[in-house]
């Protein structure tokens, strides 16, 4: 499924009613009728059934007098108010705002402090308030009365449905404008704004019910829209099932470079998600000093000794034993508790320089590429990037609260620019392709934010390319799975007491749901 933003949807809308004819009035019209539908669902566990209404001077407010009048002719009890003033409303919002002004319907002026009073009257004796104020077109920020107004409603603690988007609420980012309605639910036209996926919006909106209002599909498909939600679907699209007559050299061969003294556990958890997410073979790099341990606890991988440091990581002594080990294999996986030092860059740069193999970097692999810019430029092979915000910030020199702004931006033009799969871990975690195109992802949760989460992540990717999908399927495969597995434990366990080893004890349940 598209993800848009404002603007995007903006010029849907226009190409629908420019070149398909599908007149405006009608767009809003069948928007407003959607609504009626999901407050009529509401309204059955009320015995109070009167509704207030607040509509803008814009095209929200357009659907909000659509959905006035369809409640008025149903003989439910409404309260209307316009926060703005009639002079600006024009188009389809000025044609449905004449009709409900010949009605028997009284239309409170939200413009002075005195009707704030009874404003707060009606909202307060109403079972649900429909937000109709603003919607996507939101560009200045909210305050003062309209704040007001706002913070009046979400005191209220009545049910609250927003009209695509929570007032307040920038559809661009999620961000809020100053203050924002609190919904129980937002019912989104046509595609949801990024604004609905996005936190903090996610959790303004409440429920959020995507509802087809008659714009054709092949409208949105002219517009060549770079974002996508990650779905089932696409998830079960690219997992095949297994043929009888195989082996495990079927599954691939995978080669992890990581942990090292105090970071074993990071070698642990990439290896588990590797192994759970079906790779045939697998081999880990590890120094000399730890072999034993992590020979004993990981008894389905082939161990590779090294030699190493005073400090425990890796030495650059032993690069021709690993490029020997890479060169048998069909994918690499490093960076995960690999530690900070000069040797781990060279290490980092000769594999990039001499592999043409998939790789995967994560955790150490990504802070040694921050140090030493100029290795970016080596990258040969096909490559995924799985950065966190601090260390995206790193990567790029831009400040974090830049990058959470202008997401999309950034990470696109950083995965053209290295020519990476770039896996930005958050909230919403992105991959975005050098191409532009851009996957969001929805499942997981905040228990998911424990240490060694993002180890199992590397690894599910790992694993999911030695099997042969490309560097970008196995991302947008692998971070659905990995936040699928976290919602599964945090079922379990609850989200206080998730971790990173109960991520890779539920990836095999995910499986066995998207292969049923």
């Amino acid at each position: 499924m598209k993800v848009v933003s404002g603007e995007e949807m903006k010029n849907i809308d226009k190409m629908a009613i420019d070149k398909y004819k599908i007149p405006g009035v009608v767009l809003m019209e069948n928007a407003g009728l959607k609504v009626v539908e999901e407050i009529c669902k509401s309204l059955e566990k009320y015995r109070n059934k009167v509704i207030t209404i607040i509509c803008g001077a814009g095209n929200n407010g357009g659907d909000g007098f659509v959905v006035a009048r369809h409640l008025k002719n149903m003989g439910i009890p409404i309260n209307l108010y316009l926060l703005g003033n009639p002079a600006n409303i024009k188009g389809d919002a000025k044609i449905n705002y004449d009709i409900i002004s010949k009605l028997n319907i009284e239309i409170g002026l939200l413009t002075t402090i005195n009707i704030l009073k009874k404003f707060s009257e009606h909202v307060n004796r109403s079972s649900i308030i429909i937000d109709a104020i603003f919607g996507t077109g939101l560009s200045r920020p909210v305050d003062g009365y309209i704040k007001q107004v706002i913070d009046i409603i979400n005191t209220s603690n009545n049910e609250v449905i927003s009209i695509d988007i929570p007032s307040g609420i920038s559809a661009d980012d999620g961000s809020v404008c100053g203050g924002a309605i609190k919904a129980s639910k937002t019912v989104v036209f046509h595609l949801p704004k990024y604004g609905n996926i996005y936190y903090p919006g996610k959790d303004y909106c409440g429920n959020v019910l995507i509802k087809d209002i008659g714009i054709p599909k092949e409208v949105e498909e002219q517009f060549g829209l770079k974002g996508n939600l990650i779905t089932p679907k696409y998830i079960k699209n690219k997992l095949k099932k297994r043929n009888g007559d195989t082996h495990k050299g079927t599954y691939g061969k995978g080669y992890i470079i990581a942990g090292s003294v105090g970071m074993t556990g990071a070698a642990m958890l990439t290896c588990k998600g590797a192994l759970r997410s079906g790779i045939g073979i697998l081999r880990l790099a590890i120094s000399q000093r730890l072999n034993s341990i992590l020979e004993s606890s990981l008894t389905e991988v082939i161990t590779v000794p090294l030699s190493e440091t005073k400090t425990g990581t890796f030495s650059i002594a032993d690069i021709e034993k690993i490029i020997k080990t890479m060169e048998d294999s069909n994918v690499v996986g490093i960076g995960p508790g690999c530690g900070k030092s000069r040797e781990i860059e060279d290490l980092i740069r000769n594999i990039l320089e001499r592999t043409s193999i998939p790789i995967v970097i994560d955790a150490d692999g990504l802070n040694a590429l921050a140090r030493r810019k100029e290795i970016l430029s080596e990258i040969k092979s096909p490559c995924v990037m799985t950065p966190h915000m601090g260390e995206m910030a790193r990567l790029t020199d831009l400040d974090i609260e830049y990058i959470k702004k202008n997401k999309i931006q950034v990470i696109s033009e950083f995965a053209k620019k290295v020519n990476c799969v770039v896996v930005l871990k958050d909230a919403r975690t992105m991959v975005v392709n050098p191409q532009g195109q851009v996957f969001i992802n929805t499942t997981g949760n905040p228990g998911m934010a424990s240490a060694g989460s993002g180890d199992v992540l590397t690894g599910i990717i790992t694993g999911l390319i030695g099997q042969g999908l490309s560097t970008f399927e196995a991302a947008v495969c692998g971070v659905y799975i990995h936040g699928k597995a976290g919602d599964f434990a945090a079922q379990k366990l609850s989200e206080y007491s998730l971790n990173a080893s109960d991520i890779v004890n539920e990836i095999g349940s995910v499986f066995k749901e998207l292969l049923l």
